[in-house]
């Protein structure tokens, strides 16, 4: 009875035993952990752009050469030889002009001439004859030095009196005036009758070659361009549309720089007619943004959010600038050419965020 007592005991410690090594073979239970997963974003790399900015200018046409003729010397308009509107060619009398003092000086000077020149054919008929008296040792050789150093004066003179005489007629002939060029008279400014001041414009004429346009533009812009650079003119009257260069660029004034066009197309509109000129400039090189990137761009703290080689988001401020075809022109101390910024999945982000790139 003993024995089967302490076999029972057993029994029941082994039982005890092999339930407890059941239960820790069991599985443990677990304690689960979600994590939180990344936000998806879409990027964009920044890009460095150097956009041609266009500029307008209001402008008329008008000839390349141009001339308004007048006279060196003041009197009345004599006559005017031609009409507003003709053509007329090189070396072509445009009109006439009456001066009094002019004439008679020209006859004083050719009178001056023709006395000096008698002088001079009888000093060498002396000379010719003193010298022969000479030969024969019946003068002095004193007075044959005289009437050669007679003579000598005499030629000066007439050479200055020739010389006088020339001017007075060229100044005659200036009472005359003649188109410089094949030219169009384009205006009067002066009738017959009228009296006329030394310089004073008598007409306009402008060249039949070429046809400009001048504008004036800002110093700052005009710098930018260079002669021959394309230009495009559009007619404001037709809509026609023109090819045009550069052609100058004057120094800036008052911070404004005149501008020469030339005109290439040979239907160039009529003298006069108002153009608009167009001028392509490069502009600075610029960081350039998409505009979805840019969180509040009309607001008061305009900022992207760029990530960091760790997908980390880091705010940085901008100021905003012209906007070309969906891309914005920023500026930031800590923005580069090629980082990338979030362009969609912005209102959901932090400062230090970790995120997901969306490919």
């Amino acid at each position: 009875m003993t024995v089967q007592r302490g076999g029972g005991r057993l029994v029941a410690l082994m039982a005890l035993i092999a339930a407890l090594q059941t239960g820790c073979d069991a599985t443990p239970a677990q304690v689960v952990r979600d994590e939180v997963p990344l936000l998806g974003v879409r990027v964009e790399a920044v890009r460095l752009s150097q956009d041609a900015v266009s500029y307008r200018f209001p402008g008329t046409v008008r000839a390349s050469e141009r001339a308004e003729p007048a006279f060196l010397h003041g009197g009345v308009l004599q006559e005017r030889l031609v009409v507003r509107g003709q053509r007329v060619e090189r070396g072509e009398p445009l009109a006439t002009l009456h001066n009094p003092a002019l004439a008679p000086a020209l006859a004083a000077a050719e009178a001056r001439v023709r006395e000096l020149d008698a002088r001079l054919s009888r000093l060498g008929r002396d000379v010719e004859r003193a010298r022969a008296l000479r030969e024969r040792n019946l003068s002095a050789e004193e007075e044959l030095d005289r009437l050669r150093a007679e003579r000598e004066a005499t030629a000066q003179a007439r050479e200055q009196a020739v010389a006088q005489r020339d001017e007075a007629r060229a100044q005659l002939d200036e009472l005359t005036l003649r188109a410089p060029f094949a030219a169009e008279v384009t205006d009067l400014e002066v009738e017959p009758g009228d009296f006329v001041a030394a310089g004073q414009p008598v007409l306009k004429l402008a060249g039949l070659g070429g046809r400009e346009v001048e504008i004036r533009m800002p110093g700052h812009l005009a710098a930018r361009l260079e002669v021959g650079q394309e230009a495009t003119l559009t007619s404001l009257s037709t809509a026609q549309r023109l090819a045009g260069r550069v052609a100058h660029v004057g120094r800036a004034g008052e911070a404004m720089a005149p501008v020469i066009v030339a005109i290439d197309s040979e239907s160039a509109p009529a003298l006069g007619a108002p153009l608009r000129v167009q001028l392509a400039l490069a502009a600075p090189p610029v960081l350039q943004v998409p505009l979805a990137a840019v969180v509040d761009p009309g607001g008061h703290a305009p900022h992207v959010l760029m990530l960091s080689d760790d997908d980390t988001v880091r705010q940085v401020a901008v100021t905003t600038g012209r906007l070309v075809d969906g891309w914005v022109s920023v500026t930031a101390s800590s923005l580069a050419s090629g980082e990338r910024v979030v362009t969609a999945g912005q209102g959901r982000l932090e400062q230090g965020d970790r995120v997901r790139v969306l490919p």
